[in-house]
């Protein structure tokens, strides 16, 4: 999907380029995220007709589910959906980590409410976190 829908680097060497500068702009995390898309520059079927344009005229609001700090997936990219898609709305959940639903129950509520009784948050709602995050390993409690 990403390699379909998103605009990527094209070549080893523009992966490169993009490594050095994700590196920069986020030390902590960019070494992580800096080849996350590197297998898109050897797909062998480029998407010749990906979506460019805003879609409109879907008709049912659209709800957009994302993480303010999730590790795959930067919010600018839900944040553009929105703005592409004529008819969603955006829903945010704070905090750090990767899926939302089923992990926070505000956002699972408003999934819930859209899916069950076709209701949705007011754009730009958000939710915060059930937990706070950490950063540290998991330790087994037994160690």
């Amino acid at each position: 999907m990403r390699c379909a829908d998103r605009q990527t680097p094209a070549g080893i060497a523009a992966h490169r380029t993009a490594a050095v500068k994700a590196v920069d702009e986020a030390e902590r995390i960019g070494t992580r995220a800096a080849y996350s898309a590197l297998n898109c520059a050897r797909r062998p079927a480029p998407n010749q007709d990906r979506v460019t344009e805003p879609l409109t005229g879907a008709g049912t609001p659209v709800l957009v589910v994302a993480g303010r700090l999730g590790p795959r997936h930067p919010h600018h990219w839900a944040e553009d959906m929105t703005r592409t898609l004529d008819s969603a709305v955006l829903l945010t959940r704070e905090g750090v980590g990767h899926g939302s639903y089923g992990t926070n129950s505000c956002i699972s509520g408003a999934v819930d409410a859209a899916l069950v009784h076709g209701t949705h948050p007011a754009d730009g709602a958000v939710c915060k976190t059930d937990t706070a995050a950490t950063t540290r390993p998991l330790v087994p409690a037994n160690r």
